[in-house]
């Protein structure tokens, strides 16, 4: 699901380690790393696996689908041109990793509901996965 452009949202910024996190997104593709030596996912990316320490890990697509482990809403933007209020969730991903991002689309947030990601295309072409309810939303 794509969403309304929000092109006064700033863009993120790119770490050279991040990137390929944010060209996927672009794409409308939901990728996390996951270690070459034991399998386990993590996010955001790392320079080492912190399960097994090992520096060999691939970006990988993800189902993108998942529970809301916690939440808050925010009243206040942390710059201009970032709506308020908005949710700030922490999200388990069906695929076993989690991932800090935005809720939208839901009249109420609940610990557990169901959650899957939407494209929010922001400034400078860049685009941002957040989460709708399952089922509805956006």
């Amino acid at each position: 699901m794509i969403l309304d452009a929000q092109p006064e949202r700033p863009a993120p910024v790119a770490t050279d380690l991040g990137r390929p996190f944010w060209e996927a997104a672009r794409e409308h593709r939901l990728v996390r790393p996951v270690c070459d030596r034991c399998g386990e996912a993590h996010f955001p990316p790392l320079p080492a696996c912190p399960h097994c320490q090992s520096p060999a890990w691939t970006w990988t697509s993800s189902v993108g689908t998942g529970t809301v482990h916690s939440w808050t809403r925010l009243h206040r933007a942390p710059e201009p041109g970032f709506p308020a209020p908005y949710v700030l969730a922490d999200v388990d991903l069906d695929d076993g990793w989690s991932m800090l991002t935005n809720i939208v689309g839901a009249a109420e947030v609940t610990i557990g509901m169901g959650v899957r990601v939407a494209w929010l295309p922001v400034a400078d072409g860049a685009v941002l996965p957040v989460f709708v309810p399952l089922g509805g939303g956006a």
